[in-house]
């Protein structure tokens, strides 16, 4: 057994130890907007065992789709109570960085977002050590705790006509809005692309619609699970931002669990990130290829055509980040961690 289970089980045992007396049973509900057996979803099953298990079944997890609540805008209504003084219909959410946007502007997440900030998973990791402090300080002014922190994917641009280009790209009608966050789709607009909105539970059939949608962005996985593999068949195989997600939950449903439990509570919390991230780094690859075996085409640029698309991104970040979605401060402050990591 290694010493991280070994401090697990530990803090477990101790948290069992408590008087039956003091042992209530607290069924927290939780949105999450992951797919249907993903590998997501296994992971966020499991993380509800381990917190039964860790708190002798008296702290349990009900996980309901987000996606039935109107997506991630409607979730945020959902963490508020209909009236003072009552409960909220939920405790918390698994929110992408759209949600986190929207629920706590002040955490500049989008800025994580500028296409070709990063050029690989150590460089988010990266970043995510330097600033999770700042990112958590605006998510606790809001009324909220946040449990668990990772990347969910990379998110690559699924096209109906192959584009080896950014001008390529523009020319086509692309949903950003189906996010659920407009300034996103301002951002992009203001990039030059040519968005168009449209409501999240229409997105896949204006896909299949002449004169409809022609490109989104997404991370592979939803790519696959949403079936948009299909009406938008090309795929750029070029990975251009991460996708972060966050655990949060109120500090009201925070608070009423018992203090004994919650470092059992949390050293389960860091063990699952740890193995969603592991299982992430080949997620992507594997969905992607799953979008191949059912009849995509990946688009591969060419060293030339690679160059020229990050230099257009880079220049078109300016234009993104001066809507407002982006902060530039935050982006200075990420850019000047990964100079220093890259020894320029």
């Amino acid at each position: 057994m290694t010493a991280k289970k070994k401090s697990i089980v530990c803090v477990v045992l101790s948290a069992l130890l408590l008087p039956l007396g003091a042992q209530q049973r607290q069924t927290l509900k939780i949105a999450t907007i992951a797919p249907s057996r993903s590998a997501w979803d296994v992971s966020q099953r499991r993380l509800a065992q381990d917190w039964a298990t860790a708190s002798g079944n008296t702290i349990t997890m009900q996980f309901m789709s987000a996606n039935a609540m109107g997506g991630e805008s409607g979730v945020i209504q959902k963490l508020n109570a209909v009236r003072p003084g009552q409960k909220a219909p939920i405790d918390g959410a698994i929110f992408t960085s759209i949600g986190i946007a929207e629920l706590a502007p002040e955490t500049q997440i989008m800025t994580l977002a500028v296409p070709f900030l990063f050029r690989n998973q150590e460089e988010v990791d990266i970043v995510l050590d330097a600033f999770t402090g700042r990112l958590q300080a605006a998510i606790t002014a809001k009324g909220y705790v946040i449990l668990g922190w990772f990347n969910v994917g990379w998110a690559y641009f699924y096209t109906k006509r192959p584009a080896h280009t950014i001008a390529e790209l523009k020319q086509q009608r692309m949903s950003v809005s189906g996010l659920g966050l407009p300034g996103l789709t301002n951002a992009f607009k203001a990039a030059g692309f040519q968005t168009h909105g449209v409501a999240a539970d229409k997105l896949l059939q204006s896909t299949r619609t002449p004169g409809g949608v022609e490109a989104i962005y997404t991370i592979p996985m939803y790519g696959y699970a949403g079936q948009f593999y299909k009406s938008l068949p090309y795929i750029l195989d070029v990975p251009i931002c991460p996708v972060m997600a966050a655990f949060v939950i109120s500090e009201a449903s925070w608070n009423a669990i018992p203090d004994a439990y919650k470092p059992a509570l949390l050293a389960a919390m860091r063990a699952a990130e740890a193995d969603f991230i592991a299982a992430q780094r080949s997620s992507d690859s594997e969905y992607l290829q799953r979008c191949v075996d059912g009849g995509s085409t990946l688009v591969k640029p060419n060293a030339a055509e690679l160059r020229l698309m990050q230099e257009t991104l880079e220049r078109d970040a300016v234009a993104m980040i001066q809507t407002g979605i982006m902060d530039q401060a935050f982006y200075d402050d990420i850019r000047a961690v990964l100079k220093r990591h890259r020894g320029e």
